[in-house]
């Protein structure tokens, strides 16, 4: 399999500014959206295209992913992932990834499921030890079928970093 993109969703609302005050429901700030689309421009520099984003339901999630979208409209797709909500089983998302035909392929989470995610991936045990900050990326590869222990970690781009490499010409 090609390369995963671990993406934590871009900053979001206080859960007292959400529409119906829940955290499911939770927005993506403005400085979240400015972040998240500097990031994105930076993330074509370390891919060229991104044929699927898989995300949350959560509201923060699914504008994080359509952030995404609008940084790769030729080539991509959109699906929703319930295991990639907070407390989902990441069992699931090995399964998922497993039956994936496109990469590169992102998923789009929270924390901190996706840094014990990652841990699982790596080494087979959910240790987390990357600091997944907002809008942060992990890039993943898995050289066979993905499963616990079996990835290799290609990078882990802060958003800075990535707003950085937004501004560098190609």
């Amino acid at each position: 399999m090609g390369p995963v993109l671990v993406v934590r969703h871009a900053i979001a609302e206080p859960r007292d500014q959400a529409p119906d005050g829940r955290d499911q429901t939770r927005r993506v700030s403005d400085r979240g959206q400015r972040v998240m689309r500097r990031a994105a421009l930076g993330l074509r520099r370390v891919i060229e295209h991104l044929p699927l984003v898989a995300h949350s339901p959560l509201t923060r999630a699914v504008q994080t992913a359509a952030i995404l979208d609008a940084a790769f409209p030729e080539s991509t797709a959109r699906r929703e992932l319930a295991a990639l909500a907070p407390g989902g089983d990441p069992a699931v998302v090995f399964q998922w990834l497993a039956g994936v035909d496109q990469t590169p392929v992102a998923l789009v989470g929270h924390e901190p499921d996706l840094g014990a995610w990652v841990g699982q991936a790596l080494t087979g045990t959910s240790a987390s030890f990357l600091a997944f900050r907002k809008a942060s990326v992990c890039l993943l590869e898995f050289p066979d079928t993905p499963a616990p222990g079996g990835a290799r970690l290609i990078g882990h781009f802060p958003p800075e970093v990535l707003g950085d490499l937004s501004g560098v010409a190609g």
